[in-house]
């Protein structure tokens, strides 16, 4: 049947019996792929947001990077790594995956490639590009659920702020989803919501101002939007002699591995980053092969682990 649908001329099949095998397949909604082979030296663009430098003291970024570069070499591409603000060598790139947060004007000049192309850590199937995204309503949602069943009704929050290469400021999906949560409860209060950069050193500076801010009036539990923010919250209340859990209950976002050394040891909602990435490398691989003929989004699940820092 698929020979018919190729047009294969070497077929002696009747006018007649070529109209009925059509007419099945339409009925039964038979899509035929033309799958393409793609040579294994073929070479894949590996766009990071962020410098060098940068990746370097962001464990998730890497994480999910790690994952790209595993897939992609078990598949037999060659890796070129480009940053968000180098000019992209597009006659010699197969194809593109780009991690991290871009602007609309960096997305339209990705597409404008012209190459399969996938994003990981950002939504963006609205601008018709193929996307991995990790899941956030569910695990913040379970958050304050926690917060709520140990006693804690004023809840603040440590948002991440952030923006892209090209000036760009970011909105964070983990901020939206705390304050559907906390407004669904009729429970939120923006006054508590602080925003600090993606950094240790921008979750300390962070939290000492509110410490100093509302002193005994600090809220008693807090969510912090990633692990590295969550990290530099901690040690700014030990440095003022609030004890975590006992006085400051501590959630963050993005299960690295360093949070399960520090002291006290924090609960985090894990998100599966090296899948993340190789999820990517897998999507455009199915455009390169023909497979994928419109855009998709996959959006993993995440997990709520809970360790010392709450209560």
């Amino acid at each position: 049947m698929s020979r018919v649908l190729n047009a294969d001329t070497s077929l002696a099949v009747s006018p007649d019996t070529r109209r009925r095998i059509f007419a099945a397949a339409e009925a039964l909604n038979y899509t035929k792929h033309q799958r393409r082979t793609v040579p294994a030296a073929s070479t894949i663009g590996l766009v990071q947001w962020y410098s060098e430098a940068a990746e370097t003291n962001d464990l998730y970024y890497r994480a999910i990077r790690w994952g790209v570069e595993t897939q992609l070499e078990a598949d037999g591409f060659q890796i070129a790594h480009v940053f968000a603000k180098d000019a992209l060598p597009s006659d010699t790139l197969a194809g593109l995956i780009a991690i991290g947060k871009y602007s609309p004007a960096q997305l339209a000049n990705f597409k404008a490639q012209s190459k399969p192309l996938v994003i990981v850590d950002q939504d963006t199937l609205a601008q018709e590009i193929s996307c991995v995204t990790t899941s956030f309503g569910d695990p913040v949602d379970k958050i304050i659920q926690h917060f709520l069943a140990a006693g804690h009704h004023r809840i603040g929050m440590i948002a991440g702020t952030e923006q892209t290469t090209d000036g760009v400021a970011l909105s964070d999906a983990r901020l939206a989803a705390f304050k559907q949560a906390m407004r669904r409860r009729a429970t939120l209060d923006e006054s508590l919501i602080y925003p600090g950069a993606f950094t240790i050193e921008g979750g300390y500076q962070t939290m000492t101002a509110v410490i100093e801010e509302l002193g005994a009036a600090l809220p008693h539990a807090f969510f912090v939007a990633s692990d590295t923010m969550a990290i530099g919250a901690i040690k700014a209340l030990q440095e003022h002699h609030i004890q975590v859990p006992e006085q400051v209950s501590i959630i963050g976002f993005n299960d690295l591995a360093v949070g399960r050394y520090i002291s006290p040891s924090l609960s985090t909602v894990q998100v599966a980053t090296q899948l993340m990435g190789m999820n990517a490398a897998r999507l455009l691989k199915d455009q390169l092969d023909g497979l994928a003929t419109a855009p998709e989004r996959i959006t993993l699940g995440s997990q709520l682990l809970l360790r010392d820092s709450s209560d």
